[in-house]
């Protein structure tokens, strides 16, 4: 079972006090589904919205109330309006958005006052998501990020590149450039950069080598980190700069469990947010913050950290008590990644034949809620197919 570490469990602050719900928003995404499950599994009740009625988290277990509306992404504000309908109608409920889309569209104003973030101010929330400010907030607490290049936008980026290699990072959410970018030749770089609007403004940092380290943090809002946990990864998707695909529980490092803390702290953040380290050969880099249920959260539900009911209880200003421990050693996989990598030959084929061991967990599987993989499942084998469809449509 491997080796085991400090964590915590919830309880109530006193029997008599009301139970506050959760609308969970963006349930069609396996990582909203982890958090759906660690909700309920802790006996908080859940209102789930989705883009449609074929959401796989609408077919949860523990979700008490399933609902659609507008998707973030291409309808804010009318997602934003189903968003406060939903709050003043089932409320008190706290919102856990489930994409950047939904957290962009919920703090724009948009939402109105009857809707509760699950974050202790919207102002530390917009900090953290900020990575030109993250370089001098990690600095301040004694965390060390990748060397800046330089921060410019795509246009004055197109009329001078930087040498590769090197990373592009959107500077804020909700700009052309979803995530990270490795770019290893000048013609790469300017085939990002014609695609992107000229003003669009860029962070440009160095290329760092090493594992991807995460650390979740729950920290409440004077700072006190009510939970955590740590995983490394064994391989990443895609390959060269992606997130988990395998990974495993480690025992946490307090000193950069403190320094994270006190960086989180700095920013005036409050909930859960999954920070991203790579692992060079001198220490820890700082690469991002992720403050939302993420990809490898079922690893830290399987290993007995329940990271969304601890969010919840500093939410709600409940209890987070009663010292615990969790298991390292325990391997997460996230197999359609392996599969796809495969297929483009990015990793052997005996790395999918390869049993992971014991204790493990899958990225969607759960047996005390199978509904969710089945539908996540066959969206996958449907989409698959329409690719190879079309493929073979376009070289027959």
């Amino acid at each position: 079972m491997g080796r085991t570490t400090p964590s915590r469990e919830s309880r109530p602050a006193g029997h008599d006090v009301a139970p506050v719900g959760a609308l969970v928003t963006g349930v069609h995404l396996r990582s909203v589904v982890a958090g759906v499950r660690g909700l309920g599994r802790a006996g908080v009740p859940v209102v789930a919205l989705g883009p449609s009625w074929h959401a796989a988290g609408l077919r949860s277990r523990y979700v008490g109330t399933p609902a659609i509306g507008p998707d973030a992404v291409a309808a804010p504000s009318g997602f934003a309006a189903r968003v406060a309908e939903l709050s003043a109608a089932h409320g008190p409920v706290v919102v856990y958005p489930g994409q950047e889309a939904a957290i962009d569209a919920l703090i724009d104003g948009r939402a109105g006052a009857s809707v509760r973030l699950a974050y202790g101010s919207e102002d530390g929330l917009i900090v953290i998501r900020d990575k030109g400010q993250l370089p001098d907030l990690a600095a301040a607490a004694g965390l060390r990020t990748p060397a800046t290049l330089t921060l410019a936008t795509a246009g004055e980026l197109r009329a001078s590149p930087p040498a590769v290699p090197c990373v592009f990072k959107p500077v804020r959410p909700g700009g052309s450039l979803r995530s990270t970018a490795l770019l290893t030749s000048p013609d790469a770089t300017a085939a990002l950069l014609a695609g992107l609007p000229p003003d669009e403004p860029l962070l440009v940092q160095e290329r760092v080598h090493g594992p991807l380290r995460a650390l979740a943090l729950v920290v409440d809002r004077d700072g006190r980190v009510e939970a955590r946990f740590e995983q490394i990864a064994r391989r990443t998707f895609p390959v060269q700069a992606g997130i988990s695909s395998e990974a495993v529980s480690v025992v946490p490092d307090d000193r950069l469990t403190a320094r994270a803390a006190d960086m989180l702290g700095r920013a005036g953040f409050s909930g859960l947010a999954q920070l991203q380290f790579v692992e060079s050969s001198s220490g820890p880099r700082l690469i991002d913050v992720n403050p939302r249920f993420y990809g490898s959260l079922p690893l830290a539900l399987a290993a007995g950290v329940n990271l969304p009911a601890a969010w919840h209880a500093v939410a709600t200003g409940r209890v987070w008590s009663q010292p615990r421990e969790y298991r390292v050693g325990v391997t997460f996989r996230w197999l359609e990644s392996d599969l796809v990598a495969a297929a483009k030959g990015d990793v052997r084929v005996r790395v999918l034949l390869r049993r992971v061991p014991a204790p493990r967990v899958g990225a969607v599987w759960a047996r005390d809620d199978p509904l969710p993989a089945v539908v996540l499942g066959t969206e996958t084998a449907v989409r698959r197919l329409g690719k190879l469809a079309r493929h073979l449509s376009h070289h027959g």
